[in-house]
């Protein structure tokens, strides 16, 4: 397992926090959706990697809009069913192995996002890494009770379901369809 795998957090976590996100914020433990893919890491790959990728992968995304998709430049944005708006800025790009980027509403950043593939014995291995990032200017009891009940309860779940939607793509060419895994309570609640 590496660094940008590891269930606890990592210097390379703190570092790539630290120059795309700054200083004013509490990194929380990381949370991790993986998935065995009956596909090979380079399908795994041409999934995950052409712009507006997330059509095709996430069933709570209703748009993917691009601004530049250039590698470790790339910027997009995502909208969710419920209407939320979050912008990646990806940070850095390895061809057929993943990439990183820090999300959150276009004027701030909530995470760290490290996707990986991993080959395995029949296909690949597929993960996300999420380390939230909670600001430090908000009072103590605040921060905890956001870190409960919008990331350690709900991410899970959501994670889940965007590692199977690639799995789910990979393995059948298919796009996923909205909330094809259960709705979320925060990006894709039932209608």
């Amino acid at each position: 397992m590496d660094e940008a795998t590891a269930p606890a957090l990592t210097a390379s976590d703190e570092a790539l926090v630290g120059g795309h996100a700054g200083t004013a914020y509490e990194m929380m433990a990381p949370i991790i959706g993986r998935v065995a893919v009956a596909a090979p890491p380079a399908d795994v790959w041409a999934a995950i990697s052409p712009p507006g990728n997330l059509l095709n992968i996430h069933p709570f995304c209703e748009r993917n809009e691009i601004n530049v998709w250039d590698g470790a430049a790339s910027r997009d944005h995502v909208y969710y069913y419920s209407g939320v708006h979050y912008q990646r800025e990806f940070a850095d790009w390895f061809d057929g192995v993943g990439y990183d980027l820090v999300l959150g509403p276009p004027q701030a950043r909530t995470a760290l996002v490290r996707w990986r593939i991993g080959e395995a014995e029949t296909g690949s291995d597929f993960t996300i890494k999420v380390v939230a990032l909670l600001r430090d200017d908000v009072p103590a009891a605040e921060r905890e009770h956001y870190a409960e009940h919008m990331i350690r309860r709900p991410l899970p779940s959501y994670l889940d379901s965007v590692v199977r939607g690639t799995a789910y793509f990979a393995e059948t060419g298919t796009p996923v369809t909205k909330n094809q895994f259960g709705t979320h309570p925060i990006y894709s609640p039932s209608d």
